[in-house]
Order: structure tokens, then C-alpha cells, then sequence
């Protein structure tokens, strides 16, 4: 069944889909790929991030990447329970297509972005079937606005946006944002933040997570909390059976960096459903002002 606008909000969707696609996915692994508008090394993905300030009222928010395509070829190596698969259809409900026919998924704080294959004719169909109506065009994309207001979607070609949720009170203009970020009409987070920019540069696998945050003064490895830590992210790179596996915990300053930390960070956490249950051949360095920390995992353990 297909909920209306009003139940169906941004919130639903990232609560149901972080849920059905797991923390092992969406919340603790990350990447990048393919030679699309979302895809390359180290993350071209980058382009769709606007700084914080001009997407809501926080001066930090988190991204999350997946490559689909190398999700796809790759399909017979995940646990597709776990990983849930089909689950992450219902992220651009109600819109029609199939996971199979998308390329890249990329949240940027309460936006969704999905470049798939897909009729723009049938797309339009699909939401003035749920009562959505044109508000507006812009940057080659229609954007259409629900019954109630409180979500949006941007249609363009073989790409679609969808914006909405909790404080979001112009999910338009929230869309219009991130469209402008791409198109390079729109100061980027990485290139505004250094911390981002540090972060962004250890990334690019499959699937990529990360965020900044105000500079922690709460010293709790064990528990993932490192004083005067800026930034975080986790990345994945699938290479069929197995998987790369990397955490990057961005500093203030090169001194502050301390692997000792991330090793008791490991060790309290490397039992069953730890962070890193499963992973082997982890090891500790340190570049500039960034600690990481590597390892490897079978793919169906993702």
C-alpha cells in the first residue's frame, strides 16, 4: 500500500530505510564509483553537498553514498536480508522503478538523491497519481509538491530529488538548494569546510557515511567519542567475496591524533554485532590531522 504525503514523510523514509538496509550499510559503511554525476574516486558525489547553513539550521549534517551499480554486480556475494535490498525501494515511493535500475543513492542531510534509469514521462505520472502538483521548474528538473506540503520531489532526467521532513518547512527550496550545489551555483561543504575536505579525501569505495561535528571535548574511545574530534566517516569497497573496510576520525589539530584510541576503540568493539565484528587485518595509522583505522570483511557480513 502506498502511503499518502502526509504519512509518508522524510522521516518515515529514513527511519524505515536505515533500518532495512542496516547499519552495516547505510549508518557504518561507505563509497563511491562509476562514471556518473554522483560517482569517481574520492567522491564526485562531493558536488551535491551544500553547505550546511543554506540546507537547514545546523552548522554540520551527515551524507550517506551507495553505489549501486557495484551494489548490483555484486549481489550474489551480500546477505540480501541483512542488507536489504528491495527494502530500498521504498525510499522514492511512489515513484515505479526497481533498485536494479539505479546507478547511485546519495542522502545529503534530508535529501535523497537517486540517479536511475527511468521515464521522466512515467515519473510525472507517478506522482500526480498521489496528488502531487507542479510547484516549479528549475535547472533542467520539475519539482512537484505534495497534498501536505511537507514533501517534494525533483524530476530530471534519469535523476530524481526528494526533500521534505522534520523542520523542513520549504521542501522546494531545500531541493532547489541541492540542485544548485551540483550545478556549482551553490557554495559546496567541502570546499567551504576543511574538515569535510579532509574527511571527503579518505573516502571512495562502494559505500560511503560520514559528517562533521562541533569539536568533541568527550574522551571515550571505547565508545567511539575522541577529544577533539571534528569529523567522522566509514567507507567499503566491494571487491566480490570480500571487502575493504576503513574509519576515518578527522582531528583539530595533527597532535591531537592518537591510534593508541582508535585501537581501544576496536578492541571494546570487535565482539558479536560490534562495529567491527568480522573484520580482519586491522590496522592504525595516522595522516595529518586524520586517524584511520583499515581492516577487511566478507562481503555478506556487510
Amino acid at each position: 500500500m502506498v502511503m499518502s504525503d502526509g504519512e509518508y514523510t522524510r522521516r518515515t523514509v529514513l527511519r524505515r530505510g536505515t533500518a532495512a538496509v542496516s547499519a552495516g550499510a547505510l549508518a557504518s559503511i561507505a563509497g563511491c564509483g562509476g562514471s556518473n554525476p554522483l560517482g569517481g574516486g574520492g567522491g564526485a558525489y562531493a558536488n551535491w553537498l551544500p553547505v550546511p547553513d543554506e540546507i537547514g539550521d545546523s552548522d554540520h549534517y551527515s551524507f550517506t553514498y551507495l553505489d549501486m551499480e557495484t551494489i548490483e554486480s555484486n549481489e550474489d556475494n551480500l546477505d540480501e536480508d541483512s542488507f536489504g535490498l528491495d527494502t530500498i525501494e521504498s525510499f522514492w515511493d511512489p515513484l515505479g522503478f526497481d533498485w536494479e535500475d539505479t546507478s547511485t543513492l546519495l542522502i545529503v542531510s534530508q535529501v535523497t538523491i537517486i540517479e536511475a534509469e527511468f521515464s521522466r514521462e512515467d515519473a510525472v505520472s507517478d506522482l500526480e497519481d498521489e496528488d502531487f502538483e507542479e510547484d516549479t521548474d528549475h535547472e533542467g528538473y520539475t519539482i512537484f509538491l505534495g497534498p501536505s506540503e511537507s514533501r517534494a520531489f525533483a524530476v530530471g532526467d534519469n535523476t530524481a530529488l526528494i526533500g521534505g521532513g522534520y523542520g523542513i518547512e520549504d521542501p522546494v527550496d531545500q531541493l532547489e538548494v541541492v540542485i544548485d550545489a551540483q550545478n556549482g551555483n551553490e557554495d559546496r561543504y567541502g570546499d567551504e569546510n576543511e574538515d569535510m575536505s579532509a574527511l571527503l579525501g579518505e573516502l571512495g569505495g562502494t559505500l560511503d557515511s560520514g559528517s562533521t561535528l562541533e569539536e568533541s571535548d568527550n574522551d571515550n574511545p571505547e565508545s567511539g567519542a575522541f577529544e577533539n574530534m571534528v569529523a567522522q566517516g566509514r567507507t567499503a569497497t566491494i571487491n566480490g567475496e570480500t571487502s575493504d573496510r576503513k574509519w576515518v576520525i578527522v582531528y583539530d589539530e595533527q597532535d591531537d591524533v592518537d591510534t593508541g584510541d582508535l585501537e581501544d576503540w576496536v578492541d571494546a568493539n570487535d565482539s558479536d554485532d560490534g562495529e567491527f565484528d568480522g573484520v580482519d587485518d586491522i590496522s592504525y595509522n595516522q595522516n595529518g590531522r586524520k586517524g584511520i583505522i583499515t581492516g577487511t570483511i566478507d562481503t555478506d557480513d556487510l
